[in-house]
């Protein structure tokens, strides 16, 4: 394995250098690596922590078991990459491109995902207090089991996402699109829901007690418990 050293200064002088690379367990925390190539990479159990890989391709990247706390992906490329119980503990991914991606078992705590595309992504059983996902795109992802009490998904397109199981308590869901939304048996208790649509969505057995719903639009919703 190069060092620290080695990889920054072969990356100065080619940023598709580790393309397709094996650098599982790479230590690169607070490096700069904007606009880097790190597609089809392996970067398993790496530390990224504060590192700034703004704009940077991490395509079909395996990064499970990573730590980017604190890490900056601005515009980053993260399709279908896998970040399998990752460490995003206050990570910034604003504007980020992320279809198809895997964060399964993750820590999302107080992670930035604000305007980011993350159609059909993957958040099973996340861990994800405090995470905003505010304008972000997130149809069809499956969030199902996981904890995201306070999680702000304000304007977010949720259409055809599932959600079962999943603690929403305190969410801030505003104006958010959950059209044909499973949301069975998830907790909403508390959660500010004004202007959402649930038009066509599965609210079967979901907790909506003390619910701000001013303004919410329940057309077709099927299952709908009572406030």
């Amino acid at each position: 394995m190069p060092t620290k050293d080695e990889i920054l200064a072969k990356l100065e002088e080619d940023k598709h250098a580790y393309c397709s690379a094996d650098l599982s367990g790479v230590d690169l925390s607070g490096a700069s690596l904007i606009d880097v190539d790190f597609f089809d990479t392996d970067l398993t159990n790496a530390k990224l922590d504060n590192a700034i890989l703004d704009g940077a391709c991490l395509d079909a990247a395996n990064l499970e078991g990573a730590s980017l706390k604190k890490a900056s992906l601005l515009k980053a490329k993260l399709e279908e990459a896998k970040l399998i119980k990752a460490n995003l503990t206050d990570a910034n991914f604003h504007e980020a491109l992320l279809p198809d991606v895997v964060l399964d078992d993750s820590i999302l705590k107080n992670t930035i995902f604000t305007k980011c595309d993350m159609g059909n992504a993957s958040l099973y059983e996340v861990k994800g207090e405090g995470a905003n996902f505010s304008g972000s795109k997130l149809s069809l992802a499956s969030l199902d089991y996981s904890d995201l009490n306070s999680t702000d998904f304000t304007y977010c397109n949720l259409q055809f996402a599932s959600l079962r199981e999943t603690n929403l308590k305190g969410a801030i869901m505003k104006k958010a699109l959950l059209k044909e939304a499973r949301l069975i048996k998830t907790n909403l208790e508390g959660a500010d829901l004004s202007g959402a649509i649930f038009e066509g969505a599965d609210l079967k057995d979901a907790i909506l007690v003390g619910a701000i719903t001013v303004g919410t639009i329940w057309k077709g919703v099927k299952n709908r418990p009572t406030i």
